[in-house]
């Protein structure tokens, strides 16, 4: 039932409908490596994933993550700004994830920030094929949080309604900042 899921567990179940096998999709946001795992698993042998992070504790976390599960050779990690995805990646893609914030237990002074998460999720629209998945799920109770999030809010409800459907679910009667995921599908 939707009620009793986390908003994690609603976002894989949605990678359970859209991504499969021989899939190229984007984790913009590596952090701990579990969408990344959960993106290898559903791409397959075929596929091809792309995880980006800043942080190197991300990228050998989210490596050892995928080596222990057999699914490593599936991954490109990148360590690099989100907003460099052009720089690597030029073909369609299914999916693409992105978990805004900071990683969680690691160096909060670090954080995904306005302007770099804008132009990644430019970028990802752009590469993202009809029918395809984007997600993005905003944790924005920190420093630059809310901006961050009410930047997003704006670009995503200012997409073209005959390209994009975009929804929106939160915790609406929940106190500190709990997180929004935003769902956008690529219409034909």
């Amino acid at each position: 039932m939707l009620f009793e899921k986390k908003m994690t567990e609603i976002v894989h179940e949605l990678f359970d409908e859209f991504v499969h096998e021989g899939d190229t999709v984007i984790d913009a946001t590596m952090g701990n490596g579990n969408d990344t795992l959960k993106l290898c698993q559903r791409a397959g042998a075929h596929g091809k994933v792309y995880g980006f992070d800043i942080q190197e504790a991300a990228l050998e976390h989210t490596k050892a993550l995928l080596i222990k599960n057999g699914v490593y050779e599936r991954a490109t990690l990148i360590l690099d700004s989100h907003d460099q995805i052009f720089r690597y990646v030029t073909e369609p893609v299914q999916a693409f994830v992105f978990n805004l914030g900071y990683l969680p237990e690691g160096d909060k002074s670090v954080i995904t920030k306005k302007d770099t998460t804008a132009d990644a999720l430019k970028q990802c629209l752009n590469l993202l094929k009809p029918r395809g998945l984007g997600i993005v799920l905003a944790y924005y109770g920190h420093e630059g949080g809310l901006e961050e999030k009410n930047f997003v809010d704006k670009l995503l409800m200012e997409l073209p309604p005959k390209k994009y459907d975009v929804l929106m679910v939160k915790n609406h009667n929940r106190a500190h900042t709990p997180p929004i995921l935003y769902m956008i599908k690529k219409k034909k």
